[in-house]
């Protein structure tokens, strides 16, 4: 194994904000189909992605705000009262947290019901790889900041992302460059962090 991948491994550290800076389509099209692996057999890839960027972030919020159209919150807010205000507060909510980063990378779930596996464990492997996604976008020089976030409006996520009754959205991957306020430290500088490792 590369040493220079370990190395690179090893330096990752948690960025809290990110820039509004985002990989060029083609960059992280070859990062996204790297972590898809190879085509080894005929089984079909358990997951997709789809990408929105910071100018679409508004109607990404405006969807788990269960909203049809992005409000206009440029003139006066009339006065409004229960459901309506929960709604408002749910969509600047899901409008802060859609704005991370340059680019949101919704990862896509599908369950195929014909093969052996349970859904759970198809679920799982799907898991696994946001992982190596993570670690390649590092590896890039890109910092990711994962989240999963229960939309208000379900109904109008699962159309907004055109999803059939076999999909779900695990969770979506914000990927910008790191704040420099917003990391510790050079990595290279710091010790590593202990790991209990046993052999039985």
């Amino acid at each position: 194994m590369s040493t220079t991948l370990l190395r690179v491994l090893a330096q990752r550290r948690p960025a809290s904000i990110l820039t509004q800076e985002a990989p060029r389509p083609e960059e992280l099209e070859s990062v996204l189909r790297a972590a898809a692996g190879a085509k080894y057999d005929d089984r079909p890839t358990g997951w997709r992605v789809v990408v929105s960027s910071s100018r679409s972030a508004p109607l990404l919020a405006a969807a788990m705000a269960g909203l049809t159209a992005v409000p206009n919150l440029t003139g006066p807010v009339p006065r409004l009262k229960g459901k309506k205000i929960r709604v408002l507060a749910a969509y600047r909510g899901s409008l802060q947290w859609a704005s991370q980063g340059g680019a949101a990378v919704a990862v896509i779930f599908r369950h195929h019901p014909e093969l052996p596996e349970s859904k759970k464990d198809q679920r799982g492997a799907v898991f696994a790889a946001r992982g190596v996604l993570e670690a390649a976008l590092y590896a890039q020089g890109w910092a990711t900041v994962w989240s999963h976030r229960e939309p208000y409006g379900p109904e109008l996520v699962r159309e907004f992302y055109g999803l059939d009754e076999h999909e779900e959205v695990l969770g979506w991957l914000f990927v910008g460059r790191a704040a420099s306020n917003s990391i510790p430290a050079r990595a290279i500088n710091l010790p590593p962090r202990e790991l209990d490792i046993s052999y039985i």
